[in-house]
C-alpha cells in the first residue's frame, strides 16, 4: 500500500479502505483522533487547519520523533521469538524487516542450532540460542521409549489378570500400596510360594519403577522449558513488544515454552504480535484456554493467512459452541489474502492494493517484523 501512497497523485488507487470509522484507539491525552476517513484519498486532499494538528498528534503517537536527547533503544527495542534448526531465515526477515521500519534494537531467541546462522545473516541483530533441538528431542524419545515399555507391560499384566481371582488379586496390591519396607518384604515372601502372584509382583514392580522413572523425565523437560521461559520473559522489562511464531517450528517441549512466555506477556501488558507456527498451536485442543485468553488481549496483533484463519475460527467454534470468530474480540487480527482484512472488533479496514505476484517463502515474516515495529 506504500507504493500507492507515494505514487503520483493522478495514479493512485487509493484502494485501502476503512469499513467503518468506530474507533477505540485514542491520542496520549485520552482525546479520540480525528474522525477516520473512508479512504487515503480523503487524508490526502481533505485534511487541513485543525484536523491536520489532531492528524500530526495521532500520528506522532505512531512514530516518535527523533531528538538529540534519544539514547539506543529509544525508538524501539524488540523481540523476535522463532528460528528452529530447519527455519533459520524467518525470524531473520522479521527482525531486520522491524529495524528498516525504525525499531532501534531487535533480539532474536532461536534453538542453538539457528542461533549461528542468524548472527552471520546480520551483525545488527542481538542473538540468544535459548535451547537445543537435539537435547529436546532426546528427552522426547526416551519419554516416548518408557511408554511403549510401559505399555508393554500393563497388557501383559492385563493378561495375568484376567486368569487369576480378582479378589485376591486387589487384596495383595492394597497390602503392598499401604505397607513399610519390613513387611513389604515379608508380604513377597510368602506370594512367592504362588509362581502366579510372584511375577505378577515383580511386574507391578518394574510397572512402579518405570512411572518413577518417567515422572523424572517429565521433570527433567519441565527444567528445559523453564529455562527457555525465564531467559526470554527475563528482558520483559526492557522490551517494547515480543513477536512468537516466525520459524518456530512445531517441537512440543517449544510450544510448551511458547504458551507460558505468552502468558507472562499478558501478564506484564506487553505487546505481542502471533504468528506462523505460535497461530498453529493457539488451534489445538490443548492450547483452547490460551487462545481464549489471547483472544481477548487487546494488545496482541495476530497475522494469520487463510489456512491459519480458518483454524482459528474453527477452533473457537468448537470452544464456544458457536459460530464465534477470533475477529469478533479484542486482538487485533491481520488476515492476509488476495483482500487484506484487518479488524479489531469495532472496525474492520482492507486493502486491495494489488501486491507482488509472486508468493516467495519470507514475506510474512517481514509483515510480522513490521507489526511489531
Amino acid at each position: 500500500s506504500f507504493s500507492a501512497y507515494l505514487a503520483p497523485k493522478s495514479e493512485r488507487k487509493h484502494s485501502f479502505r476503512l469499513m467503518s470509522s468506530n474507533s477505540a484507539i485514542n491520542n496520549a491525552d485520552g482525546r479520540p483522533p480525528p474522525s477516520l476517513p473512508a479512504t487515503w484519498s480523503d487524508v490526502i486532499t481533505n485534511i487541513n487547519g485543525n484536523q491536520q494538528q489532531q492528524w500530526n498528534s495521532f500520528t506522532n503517537n505512531l512514530f516518535p520523533p527523533l531528538t538529540p536527547s534519544s539514547h539506543k533503544g529509544s525508538h524501539g527495542r524488540i523481540a523476535i521469538f522463532g528460528g528452529s534448526e530447519k527455519y533459520a531465515g524467518a525470524p531473520y526477515y522479521a527482525a531486520q524487516s522491524a529495524l528498516h521500519a525504525g525499531i532501534d534494537l531487535a533480539t532474536v531467541f532461536c534453538a542453538k542450532e539457528a542461533s549461528v546462522p542468524i548472527k552471520c545473516y546480520s551483525p545488527e541483530l542481538m542473538v540468544q540460542g535459548v535451547y537445543s533441538v537435539e537435547e529436546l528431542d532426546t528427552l522426547l524419545d526416551e519419554e516416548r521409549v518408557l511408554l511403549e515399555v510401559l505399555e508393554q507391560c500393563k497388557q501383559s499384566n492385563d493378561l495375568m489378570t484376567n486368569e487369576m481371582n480378582e479378589m485376591d488379586l486387589l487384596q495383595t496390591m492394597e497390602k503392598l500400596e499401604h505397607s513399610n519396607e519390613k513387611q513389604n518384604i515379608l508380604i513377597q515372601s510368602e506370594l512367592k510360594k504362588d509362581d502366579q502372584m510372584e511375577l505378577l509382583v515383580e511386574r507391578l514392580e518394574k510397572m512402579k519403577h518405570l512411572e518413577e522413572e518417567l515422572q523424572i523425565l517429565r521433570e527433567r523437560q519441565q527444567v528445559s522449558v523453564v529455562s527457555i521461559v525465564h531467559t526470554i520473559t527475563s528482558t520483559f522489562p526492557t522490551l517494547h513488544a515480543l513477536c512468537i511464531g516466525p520459524g518456530l517450528g512445531r517441537h512440543p517441549l517449544v510450544f510448551s515454552a511458547a504458551e507460558k512466555v505468552i502468558r507472562k506477556a499478558i501478564e506484564s501488558n506487553l505487546t505481542l504480535v502471533l504468528d506462523a507456527d505460535a497461530l498453529f498451536m493457539l488451534s489445538l485442543k490443548e492450547y483452547r484456554s490460551l487462545l481464549g485468553e489471547v483472544r481477548g488481549y487487546d494488545r496482541c496483533v495476530l497475522t494469520p493467512n487463510l489456512m491459519e484463519m480458518r483454524r482459528l475460527d474453527e477452533a473457537t467454534s468448537q470452544e464456544m459452541g458457536m459460530g464465534e470468530s477470533v475477529a469478533e474480540y479484542g486482538t487485533i487480527v491481520v488476515q492476509k489474502g488476495h483482500i487484506d482484512t484487518i479488524t479489531h472488533g469495532c472496525h474492520t479496514m482492507q486493502c486491495k492494493e494489488e501486491g507482488g505476484l509472486k508468493r516467495s517463502g519470507g514475506i510474512g515474516d517481514v509483515l510480522a517484523g513490521t507489526n511489531t515495529a
